[in-house]
């Protein structure tokens, strides 16, 4: 397929302007950055001008970071072609050029970063320091320059920047490397008791990546007595223990079951349980499977349901795209468990587990699912990861059936239809990097559609399966399609 925008022009001459800008509008941000990203290429700048100069902040915003993903890592040279963001008349763009120079020089060695950000580190703005700030512990990162850290410090003292950016700052320059005086500073363990207080994201940062005695130490520090959390009533203890659980398992990249048993015993409790289903398979993303199947599997057969739910994403992270027969056949089983809930995330760890094996057994278990509202969205997931990239026109014909049928049910919320989004991203991961233009007239219905608050999550949806059609996984990157 031609460039995707290319193909979008063609296939919209005859819309209203209106309906046209809506399709830009719901794409670009995904597009430029995937396209362009970390490429330095100018032409970006093209498709970014209409949003730099847009009449809502929060969309100039995003616009300025889509640029500064565009110039990351290109050097000293790229800063020439940064003139429209350093020289420009507008202060909303001229104060943030920092955040495109900064990311600009990442990568680079610490005196270059130091001396390009020098000026902004100095500015007599205080909004500028502060930005300059960020910046520097982002094009810094994890180079563990001392010279940095004193240029962080000077700069806390003097700009009054809150202390989680401060923190956050220091634990990106020192990311995966970190030494006692970085530590200290975002551990902050002289307040351990005081379960409340300290950056724990930070510190997941800061430790995410380095050696066990700095993980172990974070762990006992920081993370345990959040998850352990104590208070009279009401909210807060299980936020600050779903906090927690958030941190760990962002620190815990590749540590399968240690961190897991660490957080286990919350599992039952709905605001941290809810946070470990998110989370939890960060863990086992890289992990050993040879150390890791065996417990995960005897806790998906014989755990308790929260317990279950868990092992079963769990597998399927670790598993991904390996084929194995034991852990898919032990996620089949669980497809038919009792309890829906355990159905559901059963779907979501087969279909990672069976990613792109267009297993036609598999196929009938999912559309037989999509009949149930509990595994319906689980169940289409599941069957646009199992024929992910496959690009087969049966498969699609089942979508778009699904879609229809879903279109014609009333809606049981408020804001859209789970399922029927879900038929829009399964379509997206099925075509994922052929570029077919077989499903772009079903998408573009969608966008062509008013905008209107219960169809933006559609619409995003939408935009951005257009956007996996036309670029493979390699380009887009896992997070983005999983």
């Amino acid at each position: 397929m031609k460039d995707i925008l290319d193909t979008l022009e063609e296939r919209t001459r005859a819309w209203h302007a209106l309906g046209r800008q809506g399709l830009a509008d719901a794409i670009w941000a995904d597009y430029v950055s995937i396209r362009f990203g970390r490429t330095g290429d100018p032409r970006a700048l093209d498709y970014l001008y209409p949003y730099l100069n847009h009449a809502v902040t929060e969309t100039r915003l995003t616009a300025i970071d889509v640029a500064a993903q565009v110039f990351e890592g290109r050097g000293l040279k790229a800063i020439d072609a940064l003139g429209y963001f350093t020289k420009n008349h507008d202060h909303f763009i001229c104060d943030r050029a920092v955040q495109v120079v900064g990311a600009a020089v990442a990568d680079s060695r610490d005196d270059v970063i130091l001396d390009v950000l020098g000026p902004y580190l100095k500015h007599r703005n205080q909004f500028i320091r502060k930005l300059a700030l960020v910046a520097l512990g982002k094009a810094a990162a994890g180079q563990a320059s001392e010279k940095v850290l004193a240029e962080i410090r000077r700069v806390a003292a003097t700009s009054g920047p809150r202390e989680d950016e401060v923190d956050m700052a220091i634990a990106r320059a020192f990311a995966g490397r970190p030494t006692e005086e970085a530590y200290c500073l975002v551990a902050k363990p002289e307040l351990a008791d005081r379960t409340n207080t300290g950056n724990q994201n930070a510190v997941a940062v800061l430790v995410r990546g380095a050696p066990d005695e700095w993980y172990e130490r974070a762990c006992r520090e920081v993370f345990e007595p959040r998850l352990h959390a104590e208070g009279d009533t009401g909210w807060m203890p299980g936020v600050i223990r779903r906090d927690g659980i958030g941190a760990l398992c962002h620190a815990s990249p590749g540590r399968g079951m240690e961190p897991l048993k660490r957080m286990l015993h919350l599992r039952g409790s709905r605001c941290p349980g809810h946070a470990m289903m998110g989370a939890a398979k960060e863990c086992f993303a890289g992990a050993d499977p040879q150390t890791n199947r065996g417990p995960l599997i005897d806790l998906a057969r014989n755990g308790d349901v929260s317990a279950q739910r868990i092992a079963s994403v769990c597998l399927g992270k670790m598993m991904i795209g390996v084929e194995d027969e034991e852990t898919i056949g032990v996620l089949r089983q669980l497809c038919d468990a009792r309890n829906k809930a355990v159905r559901a995330a059963a779907l979501d760890g087969l279909g990672m587990a069976a990613k792109s094996t267009c297993d036609e057994e598999l196929r009938r278990l999912c559309l037989d699912r999509t009949n149930d509202d509990e595994t319906a969205v689980a169940a289409l997931d599941a069957l646009g990861m199992i024929y992910l990239g496959s690009g087969r026109a049966d498969v699609f014909e089942d979508i778009l059936k699904l879609a229809d049928l879903c279109r014609g049910r009333p809606v049981r919320s408020k804001k859209h239809c789970k399922p029927l989004d879900m038929c829009y991203w399964a379509t997206g991961m099925l075509y994922l990097g052929t570029g077919s233009t077989e499903p772009v007239e079903f998408l573009l219905d969608v966008l062509a559609l008013p905008q209107v608050r219960r169809m933006d999550q559609y619409q995003w949806t939408t935009a951005r399966a257009l956007i996996l059609i036309e670029f493979s996984e390699a380009i887009v990157g896992p997070k983005f399609v999983y």
